[in-house]
C-alpha cells in the first residue's frame, strides 16, 4: 500500500506541474507590433516586398527589427526613412514610419581611383547618372574595388566616397576615393615544423607564393585547401602573414604526413564467358612513394592482373619544379601482356610547364612496340588474310593540357577539371617471321609475305583524348554532390588500325559493370552521372550510371555499341587506410541485363 500511495502522489504532483506549465504557456503571448506608414499608401511595404517579424521578446529585439526595415528601405533608394513615434495600445505597439522620398544618382565620378581598377570591375559613370540610388549596389561597387586591390598587391587599401552632395531634388553626387597605401610583394614562405622534409622552393611554387610576386589575398585564403591536397604534409594551424616594409612572409605550420602508400584492389567477376570460368578474380596492386628527397617527387609502381593470363606493369617517375623553376619532368614505362596473344612495351617522357599546381601544359614523346606471341596460323592458312593483331612500332609526339578549379582535389564538392591530349606520329608494320615463313600444303607456291603488300608499312596516326568532370553541390546541401563527367578518345589514320592498337575499356576505371579491358574501341565517349553522399573528408557513398558510345574500326572489324553500366559503392577512410567496395552491372548490344553477373570490386589503400 505504501508503494501504491507514493506512486499515486508522485504522478499527481508531476501532472499538476505539467498542467501549471501548460497553463502559464497558454497565458504567455509574445508582444507584437505593427508598422503604420504615415506618408505612403497603407500597402506600401507590401508592394515593396518588405517583410518583418511582428513579434518581439524585448525592446532590443524590437529596435533591431525596426532597423532592418529601414535598411531594406535604404536598399530600395529610400535613404531618409525614420520612426516618428511608437504608441502602446491594447493590441500591442503601433510604430509610425515616415518613408520619405526615393533618392537617385546625379552622378558618381571616378575621383582618385585609377582607371585600371575601375575598368577591371566594369565601372562606367553612365551607370550612375540619373539612376535610382541603391545602397546595396553601392556597397557591392566598393567591395569589388576593395577585393580587386587586395588581390593585386594592396592589402591595406581603403575605399569610400568623397565630395558627397545631396541636392534639393533628392539626387546625390559623389566621387570615389581610394587610398591604396603600401604596395606589397611576397618575400617567401617560412616552414615551421621540426619533422617536415619539404623544400621551401617546392611549396612556394606549388602555392604560387614566389619571392617578388604580387601579394594576393585570395591566394592566401586558398592555402589551407591547397595544403590539404599535398599528400606528404599536414597543416597544424592556419597560416600567418607577417609584413616587413613592403614585403610579406607566409608562415606555414606543418607536420609530416604519411604519403607512401600501398593499394590493393580485388575484383570478382562472375560467369566469365571468355574464359569459361564461373568466377574471374582480378588483382590490382600499387606502390607509390612521394617526397623522398623533399622536392615533391613521385615514384609509382603498379601491377594489374586484369584477366586470365593477362598482366600489366606500370612504372612512373615524376619530378616537379626542377631547380625551383616552373618546369617538371616525368617518365613512364609500361609492359602489357594480353594472354598469349601479344606483348606491348611503351615508353613516355614529357616536360611540363606548371602555371600553377592546378594548371599545366606538357610536351611529350611516346613510343610503343607491339609483338605477337603465340600465333594461331590455321586461320591465316585458310583465309590467306593477316590476323587482327600485328607487330607494330609507333612513335608520336604531342601536347597535354590540364586545368582544374576544385575546392578539394581528392573528394570535391564543387568545381571542375579538364584534361585534353593530342598526338601525331608514325606507325610502322613489322612483318612477322611466323607469318612470312608459312607454307600452305594445298598451295605451296603461295608466298605469305605478299599479304603485307596491301598494307602501308609506314603511315601517320593521330590520337585525341579528353576528360571533363564537373561537381555540383546537391541535396542534402552539406553532403550531397552530383558528379558529371565525360571521357572521350579517338585513334584515326589513313591506314588500317589493328586490334592491339585500340583502346581497352571496361572495369573499375572506365565503363564500370564490365570485365576488365573487355571492350575494344578505336573511338569512344563515356558519359557518367554519379551521386555522392559525403561522410568524411575522403569518404562517401555513391550511385552511378555510365553510358557510352563505342566504335571499333580496326582491321576486318566494323562495330558500334551503346553500353550501359550502373551500380553503387562506397569509399571510407580509416586510421589504417582507405577501403572501398563497388557493385555494378553492365549491358551490351541488345542483350538483357544479367542480374546474376554483377561485378564486385574491393579496394584498400594503406599509407606508411
Amino acid at each position: 500500500m505504501y508503494r501504491t500511495n507514493s506512486s499515486y502522489y508522485f504522478l499527481l504532483i508531476i501532472l499538476l506541474i505539467f498542467l501549471g506549465y501548460k497553463s502559464s504557456f497558454a497565458q504567455e503571448e509574445p508582444p507584437s507590433f505593427r508598422i503604420i506608414v504615415t506618408d505612403k499608401d497603407s500597402s506600401f511595404l507590401e508592394q515593396k516586398k518588405i517583410i518583418y517579424n511582428p513579434f518581439y521578446s524585448s525592446e532590443k529585439i524590437l529596435q533591431k527589427e525596426l532597423h532592418l526595415v529601414k535598411m531594406k528601405l535604404a536598399h530600395q533608394s529610400y535613404l531618409a526613412s525614420s520612426i516618428d513615434s511608437i504608441v502602446d495600445t491594447e493590441k500591442g505597439k503601433e510604430v509610425f514610419l515616415h518613408v520619405g522620398e526615393s533618392f537617385k544618382w546625379a552622378r558618381l565620378e571616378r575621383g582618385t581611383v585609377e582607371d585600371v581598377f575601375l575598368d577591371k570591375i566594369g565601372f562606367r559613370e553612365r551607370f550612375y547618372s540619373k539612376k535610382p540610388f541603391y545602397y546595396k549596389e553601392l556597397l557591392e561597387l566598393i567591395e569589388s574595388l576593395q577585393v580587386y586591390a587586395e588581390n593585386h598587391g594592396y592589402p591595406f587599401v581603403v575605399v569610400g566616397l568623397d565630395s558627397i552632395q545631396i541636392h534639393e531634388d533628392h539626387s546625390i553626387s559623389a566621387q570615389l576615393k581610394m587610398d591604396k597605401n603600401l604596395f606589397i610583394t611576397y618575400e617567401g614562405v617560412e616552414i615551421i615544423g621540426d619533422d617536415v622534409k619539404v623544400s621551401a622552393k617546392y611549396l612556394q611554387n606549388y602555392l604560387g607564393i614566389k619571392p617578388g610576386a604580387i601579394y594576393n589575398l585570395k591566394q592566401i585564403k586558398e592555402i589551407p585547401n591547397r595544403l590539404r591536397e599535398i599528400p606528404f604534409v599536414k597543416k597544424v594551424k592556419s597560416p600567418v602573414v607577417s609584413f616587413r616594409g613592403s614585403k610579406a612572409t607566409i608562415h606555414l605550420f606543418l607536420k609530416k604526413k604519411k604519403a607512401s602508400k600501398f593499394d590493393f584492389l580485388v575484383g570478382v567477376l562472375p560467369r566469365n564467358e571468355v574464359t569459361g570460368s564461373r568466377v574471374l578474380i582480378t588483382v590490382d596492386g600499387m606502390f607509390s612513394a612521394q617526397n623522398l628527397l623533399g622536392g615533391g617527387e613521385k615514384i609509382h609502381l603498379e601491377f594489374r592482373q586484369l584477366r586470365q593470363a593477362t598482366q600489366r606493369l606500370d612504372v612512373e617517375l615524376a619530378y616537379p619544379y626542377i631547380f625551383g623553376l616552373p618546369f617538371g619532368i616525368d617518365g613512364d614505362f609500361s609492359l602489357y601482356k594480353r594472354d598469349s596473344s601479344y606483348l606491348d612495351l611503351e615508353y613516355d617522357g614529357g616536360v611540363s610547364y606548371l602555371f600553377s599546381a592546378q594548371h599545366y601544359l606538357k610536351i611529350f614523346g611516346h613510343s610503343k612496340s607491339s609483338f605477337l606471341l603465340e600465333l594461331d596460323t590455321d586461320p591465316i592458312l585458310q583465309s590467306k588474310k593477316l590476323p587482327q593483331n600485328l607487330d607494330t612500332r609507333f612513335t608520336d609526339f604531342g601536347l597535354e593540357h590540364h586545368i582544374e578549379n576544385l575546392d578539394y582535389r581528392f573528394n570535391p564538392r564543387k568545381g571542375w577539371r579538364f584534361t585534353t591530349k593530342v598526338a601525331a606520329g608514325f606507325k610502322s608494320v613489322e612483318p612477322n617471321n611466323d607469318i612470312i615463313n608459312l607454307v600452305d600444303p594445298s598451295e605451296p607456291t603461295f608466298n605469305f609475305e605478299t599479304l603485307y603488300d596491301s598494307l602501308e608499312t609506314r603511315s601517320i596516326q593521330y590520337q585525341i583524348d579528353a576528360t571533363l568532370q564537373g561537381f555540383i553541390p546537391f541535396y542534402p546541401e552539406a553532403r550531397g554532390v552530383i558528379m558529371l563527367s565525360n571521357q572521350t578518345g579517338s585513334i584515326f589514320s589513313n591506314q588500317n588500325i589493328f586490334l592491339n592498337e585500340t583502346y581497352r575499356l571496361g572495369g573499375t576505371k572506365i565503363l564500370r559493370g564490365f570485365d576488365e579491358e573487355s571492350i575494344f574501341a578505336s573511338t569512344f565517349s563515356i558519359f557518367t552521372l554519379e551521386y555522392r553522399f559525403l561522410i568524411g573528408t575522403n569518404s562517401y557513398f555513391y550511385l552511378f550510371g555510365d553510358y557510352g558510345f563505342v566504335e571499333n574500326k580496326s582491321l576486318d572489324i566494323k562495330s558500334q555499341d551503346d553500353p550501359i553500366g550502373f551500380g553503387a559503392g562506397m569509399t571510407f577512410d580509416t586510421k589504417i587506410g582507405v577501403f572501398g567496395i563497388s557493385y555494378a552491372y553492365g549491358k551490351q548490344f541488345d542483350n538483357p541485363i544479367d542480374f546474376r553477373a554483377a561485378k564486385i570490386h574491393f579496394g584498400y589503400i594503406n599509407y606508411f
